[in-house]
């Protein structure tokens, strides 16, 4: 009978730890994660994989459904998806975006906004740091909003160009890309890369799935 009431004591937590609230609305399809990123045993990613596609101009679709998990990319070895020990030079969670600097990675990383959305901007307008608009290029760190995306009162240490990519529609909840290229710096403080996000859903209409569109400058 001990063993039967520690098992159910224990299934009780479990399921509470999976099934409590989550820490956004953003549209209703956030997954719930256990644990956060760089615990014990991980966080839980949900199922499906990054993928990449394209030479020269590449396009890059990851899957940061799981609401409490970080999705690595490493740009310089071609867009693969990687681990937080990696090399890698943009994480992403859900629509946050962060580069490997500042309070989000010790590395060399950083990123700028090039143009404000009025002018349309894109990759092919960036050409190097020297297109960043004011105040330049930046390092990750710690963001906040409230209302945004839906997602409520966000605080997360993430990259400040790319904090605000999105316009967020409060009626349909669609998350939709500004027209902006962005700059970003590798995580070695030498390898340079143009990219602009251009999505944030797959083709079933799934949220979490945000898009980019980069190449090597």
């Amino acid at each position: 009978m001990k063993i039967l009431y520690s098992f159910f004591i224990i299934l009780i937590g479990v399921s509470t730890a999976f099934c409590g609230p989550s820490n956004g609305g953003e549209d209703g399809l956030a997954l719930l994660a256990a644990l956060e990123d760089g615990g014990a045993g991980g966080c839980i990613k949900a199922p499906g994989e990054t993928t990449t596609t394209g030479s020269g101009t590449k396009t890059t679709q990851v899957n940061a459904t799981a609401s409490g998990c970080w999705v690595y990319l490493d740009l310089k070895a071609g867009g693969v998806e990687t681990t937080k020990s990696g090399t890698w030079d943009l994480r992403f969670k859900r629509f946050i975006i962060g580069t490997n600097s500042g309070d989000s990675g010790t590395r060399d990383g950083g990123s700028c906004r090039v143009g404000d959305g009025d002018p349309v901007t894109g990759i092919n307008d960036v050409t190097g740091v020297g297109d960043c608009i004011s105040p330049g290029l930046e390092v990750d760190a710690v963001q906040s909003q409230t209302g945004g995306g839906g997602f409520g009162t966000a605080t997360e240490s993430a990259s400040p160009a790319l904090w605000t990519w999105y316009n967020y529609n409060g009626t349909t909840h669609v998350l939709s890309p500004y027209p902006i290229g962005y700059y970003i710096q590798g995580s070695d403080g030498v390898s340079k890369f143009a990219l602009e996000v251009v999505d944030y859903y797959d083709g079933a209409g799934t949220s979490g799935f945000p898009k980019i569109t980069w190449k090597p400058l």
